[in-house]
């Protein structure tokens, strides 16, 4: 009885690890967008940069992962990077403060990425229009 439970236990464990695994991949994509690419979208009521995306596939898009990041700050210096979407309040010398989001949307069909600036009140303030890097990361 034991000899047969050692077999099937050896048998299963045999079968079960098989050549077939496919390993995970991924690709790192940067995006940088400077101030003057920035456009209203009056309809969603925040700025807009279309890019082309440098690499996705449909089974990415159906069955992997895209994450999207946002850096921050200066590059060696204070740099983080976090990701997306990202809402920040960002206080201003005379006091106030607004409110803005960071985001990105992206498409298989089109093989576009949008990323965006979203102001929480809606209103088109061309300061807003900064430069960023973005980064997205695919994993399939």
């Amino acid at each position: 009885m034991f000899v047969a439970l050692l077999f099937l236990g050896i048998a299963f464990f045999t079968a079960s690890c098989s050549d077939d695994i496919d390993e995970t991949q991924w690709d790192i994509q940067d995006y940088e967008v400077k101030a003057s690419e920035w456009s209203w979208n009056p309809e969603n009521e925040r700025w807009e940069a279309v890019k082309p995306m440098k690499y996705i596939s449909e089974f990415i898009y159906e069955s992997g992962a895209v994450i999207g990041y946002v850096f921050l700050g200066v590059q060696n210096e204070d740099e983080v990077q976090t990701q997306l979407p990202f809402t920040r309040r960002v206080f201003l010398d005379d006091g106030t403060y607004f409110t803005e989001t960071l985001g990105y949307e992206y498409s298989f069909l089109t093989k576009k990425v949008t990323f965006y600036i979203a102001p929480a009140d809606g209103i088109q303030d061309t300061e807003a229009r900064t430069p960023y890097v973005f980064r997205l990361a695919l994993i399939w």
